[in-house]
This record gives structure tokens, sequence and C-alpha cells, in this order.
């Protein structure tokens, strides 16, 4: 399901049961694996993969070459820096600035982001 006011790049990868919100931009050569949700006006730049099973909150930019592993939910109006890989089953919190990698099961917060937690399996 793709918002009519959604645009995206012909060279994007949308796979099965995601979900497109209003006013969400995804750019060349993204892929965005299944059953995601990319929340309205998120921005998805060139070249970044989202893992199955992951929700991009409201107002979100993931800048170039970003990684976002599958089960995670990356929260309101943050910002992922170029080339940043943000793990399986993780946690970012609102508004938060990403700037290093984060590792699978994280909880990170703030501006720049910091790991507060790892959670137990």
């Amino acid at each position: 399901l793709i918002d009519p006011t959604a645009t995206y790049s012909p060279t994007a990868r949308i796979d099965a049961g995601t979900v497109i919100m209003p006013q969400v931009r995804i750019n060349a050569e993204a892929h965005i694996g299944e059953h995601c949700i990319i929340n309205t006006s998120a921005v998805i730049e060139h070249d970044c993969e989202i893992k199955d099973f992951t929700h991009i909150a409201p107002g979100t930019v993931l800048t170039g070459m970003v990684k976002v592993g599958s089960q995670t939910l990356v929260g309101a109006n943050c910002t992922i820096v170029p080339g940043v890989t943000i793990g399986n089953q993780c946690l970012i919190g609102a508004g938060s600035v990403v700037t290093r990698n984060i590792p699978d099961n994280a909880i990170a917060r703030g501006r720049p982001a910091r790991i507060i937690k790892i959670k137990q399996k």
C-alpha cells in the first residue's frame, strides 16, 4: 500500500506487505523489506536498506547508505547520518541523531544517540 502523495524512485524496491504513508520520499536504489511501515513524511535516501518488520516513524530522515535491521523501531523525527548501520530489534528514541553504528538489541537515544541499554534475549 503506497499513499498517492508519496514519491519513490523507479530504482527503489519495496517488498510485499509494506505500507508507505503520506508525503514519504524514497530515493534511488533504496530497498525496503517486507511488512515495514514507512510513516508520514519520512525520507529514505539513496542506497538505504531497511529489513523486514521495521517501522520508520514520522519525520525521520535516513541519509544515504543507511542500513536498518529487522524488527527495529526508529522513532519520530530522527536523523541517521550516512553509512550508519542500526541492528536488528533496536529501539531508537524520538528526535535522536544517530552518528555511529548501533548493535542488535540496543535501545539508543539522544543527540548524538547513545546506547542506554542492550536488551536481553
